[in-house]
């Protein structure tokens, strides 16, 4: 996309003077009483758990496109000054402002994080980080130039499951690891449809157009938002965006996969205008110290695993012989010697076979935990304690975000080009596939008025 490119090149100098740390960051102990001064772009939807999250703190802007939508926080928060238009708020409130949490439709993502490393702000981010691969990319150099720190919404990672899971494998518990699945019973909006829904007129209190932000002008229509979005390629990334950033992470985070060297899918109900009914994305993981090469399977829109090693049929894979649904959400990293099962967000880890696992308890034999805990466990508080200490935290976007959320759609791409496409993690190329390699940036230009520079 060569407005990204265009836009980067001006917005590293931006950042870069724009920067400046809270004068109380890295202070004395009291440092923890102070209050982060946040302003919130998105607080209707999903916004409502970071106002939870960070109720803590000094909230000094809401925006939000929608009147209605937010009409709950208004009430709650009447001092808190209102905006429709992020870049007005950054006009007006730019030095009152320290950070943003953003919990927009995914489209808007990128281009909000530019503008708040512009004006020099640290950064909470919904997931997936962006909607296409070479955003990622590009924030990922731009934050770090930026110097702020930033943090990607996953409750998993700030939590244990992954972190124990990881242990896990590199004692050798499960053996040699070769394969992972991941699946969920998203999407649970409408997919794999094949025209866009008809135009009506936008609601009083809806900006339609702020809406849209970067996104080509269309009609307004109840079948897009507030909540059907992602499952638009224009808005969104669908079932494997919503949850792989969750999900995935038990393998991604718990194997250190890091960029896959290939994806093929497999695709229901592909449109040029939907993501699909349902997919199943294979990625091929190359191997690294602690192990070797990794093939990791997705499965969305009601596809489930089968016959995983060392897993008996049970409550948590379907079974159909028996009429059980199997967990909506789930994951299995398969080794030589068990299967460890986690749930969503990483959580509940398991060892399969069971009575291994039990085995394994009654003879104290389990690994000791030697990967540092986060002291809140929640990724909101993670992120504002180290804006107070200077450190990035774990989900941050340089080290770990950028990466974990460009991999899923790595698979995206995939959905559209059909045969197995090889990725050299190096270039972040694809060495066979010149449609794919189009698809790594966006397939419509974005509107400039909504970029900073």
């Amino acid at each position: 996309m060569n407005i990204s490119r265009r836009t980067f090149s001006k917005l590293a100098g931006l950042g870069a003077a724009a920067t400046a740390m809270p004068g109380w960051l890295g202070a004395a102990p009291d440092a923890d009483s102070q209050k982060l001064k946040v302003a919130l772009i998105g607080v209707g939807g999903r916004g409502k758990a970071h106002i939870e999250g960070l109720k803590s703190q000094h909230f000094v802007a809401f925006c939000d496109v929608d009147d209605e939508r937010a009409a709950e926080a208004f009430k709650e928060y009447p001092n808190v000054p209102r905006f429709k238009d992020y870049r007005v708020m950054f006009d007006k409130m730019g030095k009152e402002i320290e950070a943003v949490s953003i919990a927009t439709p995914d489209h808007m993502h990128y281009p909000i994080v530019l503008w708040a490393l512009a004006h020099g702000k640290h950064i909470f981010c919904e997931k997936p980080l962006t909607r296409t691969f070479e955003e990622a990319m590009i924030l990922k150099k731009a934050v770090r130039e930026a110097g702020v720190i930033t943090q990607m919404g996953n409750q998993g990672h700030v939590a244990d499951g992954w972190r124990t899971m990881r242990e896990w494998f590199e004692a050798g518990i499960a053996g040699n690891v070769y394969e992972a699945y991941h699946w969920t019973n998203r999407p649970v909006w409408p997919q794999g449809l094949q025209s866009w829904p008809k135009g009506v007129p936008t609601p009083a209190k809806l900006d339609w157009n702020l809406w849209l932000g970067v996104a080509p002008k269309r009609d307004y229509s109840p079948e897009i938002a507030p909540f059907n979005w992602r499952g638009f390629w224009d808005y969104g990334s669908g079932a494997i965006g919503d949850i792989a950033c969750h999900s995935m992470d038990a393998s991604f985070s718990g194997l250190q996969l890091g960029l896959p060297t290939s994806v093929t899918a497999e695709p229901s109900g592909y449109s040029d205008v939907y993501l699909p009914k349902a997919s199943t994305i294979v990625f091929e993981f190359p191997g690294n110290e602690t192990r070797g090469p990794v093939k990791l399977t997705w499965m969305d829109g009601g596809r489930r695993p089968k016959d995983i090693p060392f897993v008996e049929n049970d409550r948590i894979l379907a079974n159909e012989a028996e009429n059980k649904k199997g967990m909506p959400n789930g994951s299995f990293i398969v080794g030589t010697k068990a299967s460890v099962f986690a749930s969503l967000y990483s959580m509940y880890p398991a060892i399969y076979p069971r009575e291994y696992h039990k085995e394994l308890r009654e003879a104290d034999a389990m690994p000791a935990k030697r990967l540092p805990r986060p002291a809140e466990n929640s990724h909101f508080m993670e992120w504002v304690n180290c804006v107070k200490t200077g450190t990035q935290p774990g989900a941050n976007i340089a080290d770990y975000a950028a990466d974990f959320s460009a991999t899923a759609l790595l698979g995206t791409i995939a959905l559209g080009v059909p045969g197995k496409l090889e990725f050299d993690p190096k270039t972040q190329r694809f060495t066979n596939s010149d449609k794919a390699n189009s698809m790594l940036s966006s397939q419509y230009e974005y509107r400039k008025e909504f970029l900073p520079g």
